[in-house]
C-alpha cells in the first residue's frame, strides 16, 4: 500500500507512483487526518520553531503512529504483515536519506511490517508562529536536566522516584489518552514535587490522534487495533523536548527487563501485539540512527536488567511510593469497570488478571499494606472455573502456560527463548536470563498459594 504524507500544505505529487496513494495530512485549516497539540507544549519553553532535524523526527513519528493506527492488517494477504510504501516530507533530506534503510529496519522490527520509506524535500515548517505563552505558564528549560516517559504505570512511577533520588529534575512526558488517566498522572507528579521541593518534576501531557486517510476523496474505513507504533511517537516527542532543553539531555524509558524482552507467552503468540520499544536491540538501533543524523540525546532504559519486583524493592522505602503506588495503572484494559453491569464508574483501575497486572502483582509480593485495588483481586482456581468459557481470561491462561513451560524447560531452550524477540550481545544474554528467571520465579510464588493452580503450572 502506498501512503503520502502532507504537512501544512498539499504538496504536488511529482512521483507518479504515489498518484493513487492514501493521504495523511497534518494541515491546520482543512480536513486533517493527523492531530496533535504538541506545538503548544514546545511553545511553553518559549520555542517558536524547532531545530529542523527534530521537526523532521517528529513528522516521521507522527506519520508512523497514524499509519500504524489506521491501516488495517486485514487488508493484506496474511492478515498481519503490512507492506507500506510511504513518502514523507523532510527538511534535512540528506541526513534522512543517509539513514533510510536503518529506519526501515527499525520500524520493521517494531511493528512486524515491511516498511519502505522514501523522503522528499520540503521547506515547510510545521510550527513557526509568533504567539507567546503567558509568562505565568512558561517553563524554564534551565530548571530541567532529564526527560522521562511517564505512562502512569508502576515502572514509570518507580523510574521517576529513582531519578529524583539521584538529584535529577524531570520533565515527565505522557500521552493524554483519556482525562481520568491524566488526573492520576498529574496527582503522581504533584506528590513527587512535594517530596522533592529542591528539584523540579513537571508532567507534560500531549495529545495525538489520527483519522481515516483519503485516496481521491475516498476514506479508508478499516482501522487497526494494534498499536506498536504509538510508543515510537512517544519517543520522538520526548526527544524533541529533550533537544529543547539541551543537546546532551537523555530520554529515560523506565521499564523492567522482562517486559523489554517481549518473550511470547506461548508458541501461538509469536505475533503478539505488545510493543518492542524497550527491547535492547530496538533502543541501541534507534540510538545509532539518532547519532548519525546529528541528534546527541540518547534513550536509556535504567531498569533494563531488573525484574519488576527488583525495581519495586529499590524504591519501596520511599514514602511517596507507599502512599501513591496504588494509583498507578499497569493494566491492558483499565476502563472495563466503566461498562460493568453494576455501574461502577471507578476507573481507570487495574483489572488484576491480564498479563501486565499479573506481573504487577508478582512484583508487589514483598509490599504490605499498600491497599491495591483490582477489578478482580484473587486469581485462583475458582476464578478460572467461573470464566472458563470466556475470552476474558485468555491472557491469564497464557501466563499460566508460560509458567508451566518455564518449569519444564532446559537451559538450551531457555537461551533460545531469550533471543527469539531480537538480537542480544553476549553479556546481555546472561543478564536477561537472570531477569527472565527472576520474574518467572516471582510468578510461581504468586500462584503457589492455590493448590489446583500449582498443579496446572507444574509445581509439585
Amino acid at each position: 500500500m502506498k501512503i503520502w504524507i502532507n504537512k501544512n500544505k498539499i504538496q504536488e505529487r511529482h512521483d507518479i507512483e504515489f498518484n493513487e496513494a492514501y493521504e495523511f495530512s497534518i494541515k491546520r485549516n482543512e480536513y486533517s487526518t493527523m492531530y496533535t497539540h504538541i506545538d503548544y507544549v514546545w511553545r511553553q519553553f518559549g520555542v517558536q520553531a524547532l531545530n529542523t532535524v527534530y521537526e523532521d523526527l517528529f513528522i516521521i513519528g507522527m506519520s508512523v503512529f497514524s499509519i500504524d493506527k489506521r491501516i488495517s492488517r486485514s487488508l493484506f494477504l496474511d492478515n498481519w504483515t503490512r507492506e507500506l510504501e510511504v513518502s514523507i516530507p523532510v527538511i534535512e533530506i540528506d541526513k534522512w536519506n543517509g539513514v533510510k534503510e536503518k529506519l526501515n529496519e527499525i520500524l520493521g522490527y517494531l511493528t512486524g511490517d515491511i516498511w519502505k520509506i522514501e523522503f522528499r524535500e520540503t521547506e515547510e515548517r510545521y510550527m513557526q508562529c509568533n504567539r507567546n505563552i503567558n509568562r505565568k505558564n512558561r517553563l524554564n528549560k534551565e530548571e530541567y536536566n532529564a526527560v522521562s516517559l511517564f505512562s502512569g504505570g508502576l515502572d514509570s512511577f518507580c523510574g521517576a522516584l529513582e531519578l529524583m533520588s539521584q538529584g535529577k529534575s524531570l520533565c515527565l512526558i505522557g500521552h493524554n489518552e483519556y482525562p481520568k488517566l491524566r488526573e492520576k498522572q498529574e496527582a503522581l507528579s504533584n506528590a513527587i514535587n512535594i517530596q522533592y521541593p529542591l528539584q523540579k518534576c513537571k508532567f507534560i501531557s500531549f495529545s495525538a490522534n489520527s483519522y481515516a486517510p483519503v485516496n481521491n476523496g475516498e476514506k479508508l474505513t478499516k482501522n487497526e487495533n494494534t498499536s506498536r507504533g504509538r510508543s515510537f511517537l512517544f519517543l520522538c516527542v520526548a526527544l524533541t523536548i529533550a533537544g529543547i532543553i539541551g543537546n546532551d539531555i537523555p530520554v529515560y524509558i523506565p521499564e523492567n527487563g522482562f517486559i523489554g524482552l517481549n518473550i511470547p507467552l506461548t508458541n501461538s503468540r509469536k505475533g503478539s501485539c505488545s510493543t518492542r520499544t524497550t527491547h535492547p536491540y530496538f533502543i541501541s538501533s534507534f540510538n545509532e540512527m539518532l547519532k548519525i543524523i546529528g541528534i546527541e540525546n540518547q534513550i536509556i532504559n535504567i531498569f533494563a536488567y531488573l525484574s519488576k519486583r527488583e525495581i519495586v524493592n529499590r524504591v519501596k522505602d520511599n514514602p511517596i511510593f507507599i502512599n501513591y503506588a496504588r494509583y498507578t495503572i499497569s493494566c491492558s484494559h483499565p476502563c472495563i469497570p466503566r461498562y460493568n453491569k453494576n455501574g461502577n464508574n471507578e476507573y481507570p483501575i487495574n483489572c488484576g488478571y491480564c498479563y501486565p497486572c499479573l506481573i504487577r502483582k508478582s512484583s508487589l509480593i514483598d509490599i504490605k499494606d499498600i491497599n491495591e485495588k483490582y477489578s478482580y483481586t484473587k486469581i485462583d482456581s475458582a476464578f478460572l472455573e467461573e470464566f472458563e468459557d470466556r475470552n476474558i481470561i485468555s491472557d491469564t491462561r497464557a501466563v499460566l502456560r508460560s509458567i508451566y513451560r518455564y518449569n519444564n524447560i532446559d537451559e538450551k531452550e531457555l537461551y533460545r527463548l531469550i533471543k527469539c524477540s531480537g538480537k542480544l550481545e553476549k553479556d546481555e544474554k546472561e543478564k536477561f536470563k537472570k531477569v527472565y528467571e527472576s520474574t518467572m520465579n516471582d510468578l510461581v510464588e504468586l500462584f503457589s498459594t492455590d493448590e489446583e493452580i500449582k498443579k496446572y503450572i507444574g509445581v509439585k
